[in-house]
């Protein structure tokens, strides 16, 4: 191949390899201090002092207990349960929340 055609195969890689960074899932531990019907709040323990945990928001499309897409009611959230929330920070528009991953029941 010539000198050209590797640095343009190198320069396509970054920029793919820099569009997936943009575009990342973030895995959120702690346990559940808040829950509403299209919202879940994480307590980590890393919040600063007179600082509320992060919500995270819940549609339909949210997998809840055991890896599963059931209705949050059926999932019966409680606070100070322990959780896994998986979010999605998409390079446009708002955060996802993928699935809440709690003990079986």
């Amino acid at each position: 191949m010539s000198t050209k055609r590797n640095i343009a195969l190198a320069l396509a890689i970054v920029f793919a390899v820099g569009l997936h960074a943009i575009a990342h899932e973030m895995t959120v531990l702690g346990t559940v201090s808040g829950i509403e019907a299209a919202r879940i709040q994480v307590k980590t323990g890393k919040e600063k002092t007179g600082v509320a945990p992060t919500w995270y928001p819940i549609d339909e499309k949210t997998k809840t207990r055991d890896s599963k897409v059931i209705k949050l009611e059926d999932a019966k959230i409680k606070v100070n349960e322990r959780v896994v929330v998986l979010v999605d920070h998409p390079d446009k528009g708002p955060i996802k929340t993928k699935e809440i991953r709690l003990g079986t029941q």
